[in-house]
């Protein structure tokens, strides 16, 4: 690794980016990226994605699809079938912010996060919602640490409730502060009423941030992690009274999850509508994601095998919308991308979007820039590398046998992906670093066509391909990246 002083000095040259000038003086127009994470937000939850596969049935509402919006964004933008996070919130989170495996040591030695790689892009920079960023179990940086680099920031490590009682957020709790950040000034920040619900909330606070850059004529970057669906289950009772008329008063869990989800995306509405007004929509990347699976049987991950904190595609392959001006599609169906994806992905391709000239191999990141693959201007990447950790307790610099920097076994298996092959190294017993086994799977995705859902089961114990030759080079790469100074 480079001493910390060469490394930040590189960094920052590199992310020092001029502004841009085009022929005859004028600046080029703003551009602005706004990034969606939901939290724990099953593959099969969005109507967009179950309808990709046979025996996907519609769920049935009051008002057609909840999801409208997102269903927008997925006509006019490109559907990402084959992308991954981690299997919990951290890692995938810490990943989104860095462009870096979770795995990498260095995910926190020095190098800018989203929030300053953006600034120095000439962007205005916000986070609001959930922090959620502990790195070791002894260590959890606080909420408006320099750390985050975003110029506004409001957030919370976790939460307990949705609305707000008594006089404050629940969501507030001893061990999970709500922290209101502009610059270097802590703000004594007003909740609404009571009754207030957390994602409308974030909603308001997303909304008003982009009209206090549009009065300023100034780009921006928001970072908009809600944190439903999430439990607990708490959906708001006039969207259940839209969805669910006349099963309101006795909805099921499934229908509370349904209407969770309704709420960020009405959100989501909401704020393209905000863009629209400010007409800064054509000039506005969005992507939507998630950070895992669905939780247990609570959510949807159909027709992925597994669940959170497991490392079968029900754990960490998640739903990804990308939308902007230039992939607009006509198509009744929303445009498909069936390449490998990660949340690495999103850092470079919204830097190279706001600043083209960027230099992404001097950046030494995992992630690349999705927009040459999305508008079809080149072909998906083959031999492409994800490589994931299942970690325990939220840790996400995790590594090399499931052991955490200080030897200590927290993992039980870890996964490598290279296009529609999956090697996973599944240990029997955590606290035996010797006691291991490999699973290869095959999981070929949809290229134009529905695809049966038994076709994307995983089996559990075995491989469920034959294929020796492709099984013994996928180890020889997982073990290759698992030495040495490879994930420095």
């Amino acid at each position: 690794m480079k001493p910390f002083s060469t490394t930040l000095l590189a960094l920052f040259c590199l992310f020092t980016i001029a502004p841009m000038i085009v022929q005859g003086g004028e600046e080029e127009p703003k551009l602005n990226v706004i990034v969606i994470l939901c939290d724990d937000l099953g593959y099969g939850e969005l109507p967009v994605y179950r309808k990709l596969y046979q025996e996907g049935e519609e769920f049935k509402t009051a008002i057609g699809s909840f999801t409208p919006n997102l269903d927008r964004l997925a006509k006019e933008g490109v559907v990402c079938t084959r992308a991954y996070g981690n299997n919990h919130c951290v890692p995938s989170r810490m990943s989104l912010l860095s462009g870096k495996w979770q795995t990498r040591k260095v995910v926190l030695g020095g190098q800018p996060m989203i929030g300053r790689a953006m600034r120095e892009a000439g962007l205005k920079t916000a986070h609001f919602g959930k922090y959620h960023h502990e790195v070791e179990k002894t260590i959890t940086l606080p909420y408006h640490s320099e750390f985050l680099e975003f110029d506004e920031f409001f957030g919370f490590e976790a939460m307990s409730e949705y609305f707000r009682k008594a006089g404050e957020f629940v969501a507030e709790t001893k061990n999970s502060p709500i922290t209101y950040r502009v610059g270097e000034k802590m703000i004594d920040y007003q909740f609404p009423m009571d009754g207030a619900y957390l994602t409308d909330t974030l909603t308001e606070l997303g909304i008003d941030y982009i009209n206090r850059c549009a009065g300023e004529k100034q780009p921006f970057f928001l970072y908009l992690p809600y944190n439903a669906p999430h439990t607990p289950i708490q959906a708001k009772d006039e969207d259940l009274r839209t969805l669910f008329p006349k099963q309101a008063e006795h909805a099921s869990t499934r229908q509370k999850i349904m209407a969770m989800v309704y709420a960020v995306d009405r959100g989501i509405g909401r704020l393209v509508e905000t863009l629209e007004k400010n007409r800064q929509l054509e000039r506005t990347l969005i992507i939507f994601t998630g950070d895992n699976g669905g939780e247990g049987t609570l959510s949807l991950n159909n027709p992925m095998h597994g669940f959170k904190h497991e490392p079968f595609d029900g754990g960490i392959r998640v739903p990804y919308i990308v939308w902007s001006a230039s992939l607009k599609a006509s198509a009744d169906k929303p445009a498909r991308y069936d390449g490998l994806v990660s949340v690495c992905d999103i850092l470079p391709t919204a830097l190279k979007y706001v600043a083209p000239s960027t230099d992404l191999t001097s950046l030494k990141i995992d992630g690349t820039d999705l927009m040459p693959y999305l508008t079809g201007q080149e072909q998906p990447l083959q031999g492409r590398q994800y490589l994931n950790v299942r970690t325990l307790n939220h840790l996400s610099n995790t590594w090399d046998g499931g052991r955490d920097t200080k030897g200590t076994t927290i993992g039980s298996s870890i996964t490598l992906l290279v296009d529609d092959f999956k090697l996973m190294k599944i240990w029997q017993d955590r606290t035996k670093k010797d006691k291991y086994s490999y699973q290869l799977q095959h999981l070929p995705d949809m290229v134009g066509k529905p695809k049966p859902r038994s076709s994307l089961m995983e089996d559990y114990y075995e491989d469920n391909v034959n294929d020796p030759e492709k099984k013994e080079a996928m180890i020889k790469q997982l073990e290759s990246l698992l030495q040495g100074d490879k994930l420095q």
